[in-house]
């Protein structure tokens, strides 16, 4: 066991992490609804070891036990960046306060910071096996192919499984419940990210166009898989993610619209997000799939057939 402590600064609460693990990925059996903590296993970076963290929030800072490594400070390092804490969320607070629609999403969810992906590598892993699949069922395969690969760590007297790491994905020949294709993409995910090409120091060193256009060559990786890996893996603030098919409906909700906006009418009411229109899109979305789950869906998939595809964030004032 190790510990580590992430200070605040601005709002700030651990009910998106929550949220995140009781709705989208409660088939990975990390809901912690009832708790005062949230548990997490995840591969660290680097070595892609497996690691599990207990969080608390306690005033103006998150504590983090750590099981499976000695080293808590670097841990805390990934943490911090996975909850949006390497940041002063006082800038992001002004922004949400200056524009009356955030302001009510705001007002629902008080300290609200999106929660990023572990790494670009489980982004781009979790966007390859979700695909086709309802987050819960694609939740539930990543703990069989956990369990299967020994990619799980005990947290307070319950193992709980973390993405699998690539050496894992790599050791089998394919999974129950997997496609043929989708495991041999899942693969090239797994050598990509032993190979250094998902490192996220990388991908953000280069203009976002060039790291897309590599990701792009990976097999099974889109247009929108490309977006979520440099958006959400790694950590982005102020990228417009236009290929997110659920934006466009979250913002003629949130905004009162009377039709679906396009990206054009997206841009410009975004232009008031800066410096932070991922972070924002983030609320909106998953504010939008608060409301209904199915219905956000649905929504979300009629909205793709009616916007064109393939298009990257933009940023477009």
């Amino acid at each position: 066991m190790s510990h580590f402590s992430i200070g605040i600064r601005g709002p700030f609460s651990l009910e998106a992490a929550r949220e995140l693990q009781c709705g989208f990925l409660r088939g990975s059996r990390t809901c912690g609804a009832h708790r005062q903590s949230v548990r997490m296993a995840f591969p660290r970076d680097g070595s892609f070891d497996v690691v599990g963290v207990e969080l608390t929030h306690r005033a103006d800072r998150v504590e983090g036990v750590v099981a499976g490594a000695r080293d808590g400070e670097p841990i805390g390092r990934q943490l911090a960046h996975v909850l949006a804490l390497d940041h002063d969320g006082a800038a992001f607070a002004r922004v949400l306060d200056g524009d009356p629609a955030l302001r009510a999403l705001a007002a629902e969810r008080p300290g609200f910071r999106p929660v990023v992906a572990y790494s670009p590598y489980v982004m781009a892993g979790w966007a390859v096996l979700s695909q086709r699949l309802r987050m819960e069922q694609a939740a539930a395969i990543q703990v069989r192919i956990a369990q299967a690969a020994g990619d799980t760590v005990e947290i307070g007297g319950e193992p709980v499984a973390s993405f699998p790491r690539p050496q894992s994905l790599l050791a089998l020949d394919g999974f129950p419940g997997v496609a043929e294709e989708k495991w041999k993409r899942l693969q090239v995910i797994a050598r990509a990210a032993l190979d250094g090409e998902l490192e996220a120091d990388a991908l953000c060193a280069r203009p976002y166009a060039q790291s897309r256009a590599r990701l792009l060559q990976l097999r099974g990786v889109g247009p929108w898989t490309a977006d979520a890996i440099l958006v959400r893996g790694c950590g982005l603030t102020d990228e417009l993610p236009l290929s997110e098919p659920m934006l466009h409906a979250g913002v003629q909700l949130a905004y009162g619209l009377a039709r679906l906006p396009d990206d054009d009418e997206i841009i410009a009411i975004a232009g008031r997000w800066q410096p932070f229109r991922t972070w924002v899109s983030v609320l909106v979305v998953s504010s939008y799939y608060r409301l209904s789950p199915r219905s956000a869906t649905t929504a979300a998939l009629r909205a793709s057939a009616r916007l064109s595809a393939g298009r990257a964030p933009s940023r477009s004032a």
